[in-house]
């Protein structure tokens, strides 16, 4: 069995398979290098995040559920004989930053990068549109006087976020793939993490790299639209690329 997981929700959702022992084989479509058993972990999946996990069915039943939701989510029966799978929710979470088998990246990041930002997130309570909004910021500034990030089509890029807010923030880079290079100072040990949604928590901080490789003018926001819309968007920008559009919805 494969089955995508993918979370449409403002917030991260916390999912449960229990019966059989499973394996995450791609986060945000991308392969895991030699995954392993898991169980007895739930999986935290950020808003539009996605994780594939696989299963051989055993001959009884397996359940996958959501932790806010323990008689919903979906049961898998192998034979006419109905059985009952656990509802019980584990304690440990995933890690995907030592999950799988290490293996050489596609992205050498052994050299000096070319580019390095760092986009700290933090929020406050102002007036926005007229209203008064509880606003989410990027190194103090809301869209759009956020700065962009400008590149050169084929730099190697970091990017560090740094969440001193009270809330998750999965950010969202259209257009590439991130490889994860640290979580809160330790490098990660498990498979290449490529993501395109990474969730950074309430007072965590990361090390990200890409590769500036698809010229354009591309979003970079947290995918909890609501914060986005109160300010935490961006724009990542290549140079000798523009635009003839000009404005923006917030006057």
């Amino acid at each position: 069995m494969r089955i995508r997981l993918g979370n449409a929700h403002n917030k991260p959702q916390k999912l449960i398979l229990n019966g059989t022992a499973f394996q995450v084989a791609a986060i945000d479509g991308n392969a895991i290098h030699k995954p392993t058993n898991l169980k007895e972990t739930y999986l935290q999946i950020p808003a539009g995040g996605r994780m594939d996990v696989t299963f051989t069915m055993p001959n009884h039943a397996v359940r996958l559920f959501d932790a806010k939701d323990e008689r919903g989510g979906w049961v898998f029966q192998s034979t006419t004989t109905t059985t009952k799978a656990s509802m019980e929710v584990p304690d440990e979470v995933f890690k995907p930053e030592e999950y799988g088998e290490q293996q050489a990246s596609q992205l050498d990041v052994s050299a000096d990068f070319d580019r390095e930002f760092e986009m700290v997130f933090d929020s406050k309570l102002a007036f926005f549109d007229g209203m008064v909004h509880h606003l989410w910021t990027i190194n103090g500034e809301l869209y759009p006087n956020t700065p962009m990030l400008m590149v050169s089509e084929g730099d190697i890029v970091k990017t560090t976020f740094v969440n001193r807010s009270y809330s998750h923030h999965p950010m969202h880079l259209h257009g590439h793939k991130m490889l994860v290079l640290t979580r809160n100072g330790v490098a990660t040990t498990g498979s290449p993490w490529w993501t395109d949604t990474l969730n950074v928590k309430p007072g965590e901080t990361y090390e990200v790299a890409f590769k500036a490789d698809n010229p354009g003018i591309w979003m970079d926001h947290c995918h909890n639209l609501d914060h986005a819309t109160n300010g935490m968007m961006m724009h990542l920008q290549y140079d000798n690329v523009y635009t003839p559009f000009s404005g923006h919805t917030h006057e």
